[in-house]
């Protein structure tokens, strides 16, 4: 992009220098022009033959004298070619104002950007106000409690009745691979009690992911969670968070359940399943991206998301209850759904009654085993 802007540069600069040169030429025979023709017209420009000095005649035994070489006759202009040559002029001089013009213009635009990039290059060196950067680690420390390592907020300017203002965000899925970059004026968080769902509103902005780079809707980008612990994010982010309903049974502040699991160990069985579901050969590829507790070898409150094979999310599932499941009759491992919502295809079916299985076709029930530490069902 530098390259080509010093070479329009260049060419502007050498067209005025062209233009300059063609005006100064054109002013100049112009000039001449009418000089010569008010010069044969003025009355008594030319001498009389009879005042002329009289010619002298060399001496005989003198040498010839050189001929003087001829004078040339002033042009005769006519009147068409001198209108020609009035309006060349008058075209380059306007064609050497408006390129001027053109200049001037993007000499002013390119100052404006700059003072721009200054004015941005100095909004984000400066220092967060303490009260903004813990309330970023509070929210932090709640998600990742929750099980959600994608969202990484970078900074903020304020916490305002509105929440967030000028909010930078990344958000990587469960792989790492694909992150997306959002910047937005504004970030309001919601939870509602009765569903357990946590929700980040991003407004007046833009997500970048890879290239690409995507205005938010007019009505805000969502950003969900869901299954939270409501009255523990409340007393974490009581500033920020605004909440609405009621909570089906109202459970006392910080309280969890005792199947609920810690999120270092959280994270350890999410590698373990990435490691068992990387190989099986199915389409799309599963991974279980957040579960939030354990009993009898089944995972609780899980959620899954399946890719293609150019890493895009084609599916997802939510349930209650997941587990790992070998039949050693058949010699086949599934991953079994209990109690939840499968989307794939633009289609969303609910999971009823014997639950849903995915079929696992190239791993063992052996490898399963020693893969989940043995924390699988059987068939």
């Amino acid at each position: 992009m530098r390259l080509w802007t010093m070479l329009a540069w260049l060419s502007a600069l050498g067209l005025i220098a062209f233009l300059t040169f063609e005006t100064r030429r054109l002013a100049e025979l112009v000039g001449r022009h009418e000089i010569a023709a008010r010069t044969r017209e003025a009355p008594g420009s030319a001498l009389p033959a009879e005042k002329l000095a009289p010619p002298v005649e060399p001496p005989t035994n003198a040498a010839p004298a050189a001929v003087p070489a001829p004078v040339p006759a002033a042009v005769d202009l006519e009147p068409v070619a001198y209108s020609r040559q009035a309006l060349e002029l008058a075209s380059t001089t306007a064609k050497l104002a408006a390129v001027t013009a053109l200049l001037e213009q993007k000499n002013q635009e390119a100052a404006a950007r700059g003072e721009a990039a200054a004015a941005e290059a100095a909004r984000v060196s400066r220092a967060m106000p303490e009260g903004v950067r813990l309330c970023l680690i509070a929210l932090h420390d709640c998600l990742r409690a929750e099980g959600f390592f994608g969202p990484r907020f970078l900074r903020a300017e304020r916490v305002s009745p509105s929440g967030l203002e000028q909010v930078e965000m990344l958000d990587a899925d469960t792989a790492g691979i694909d992150v997306a970059f959002v910047q937005a004026a504004n970030m309001t968080a919601t939870l509602d009690r009765a569903t357990e769902r946590l929700e980040l509103r991003f407004f007046d902005g833009v997500r970048t992911v890879g290239a690409q780079r995507t205005a938010l809707p007019k009505d805000g980008w969502e950003l969900a969670f869901h299954g939270v612990n409501g009255p523990s994010i409340e007393a974490s982010l009581p500033y920020l968070l605004r909440a609405e309903g009621a909570y089906q049974e109202p459970p006392a502040a910080n309280q969890r359940a005792k199947t609920d699991v810690d999120p270092i160990t959280r994270r350890q069985w999410i590698e373990r399943f990435d490691h068992l579901l990387a190989t099986t050969g199915s389409q799309p590829t599963w991974r279980v991206s957040r579960f939030r507790g354990m009993q009898d070898g089944w995972f609780l409150q899980a959620e899954l998301i399946g890719t293609d094979e150019h890493n895009h999310v084609v599916a997802g599932a939510h349930c209650a209850r997941l587990a790992v499941e070998v039949d050693a009759t058949t010699a086949t491992t599934s991953l079994m759904l209990r109690d939840g919502v499968l989307r794939r295809g633009g289609i969303e079916s609910s999971i009823i009654g014997e639950g849903y299985r995915m079929l696992l076709p190239t791993v063992t029930p052996k490898q399963a085993t020693d893969a989940m530490f043995g924390m699988v069902v059987s068939k």
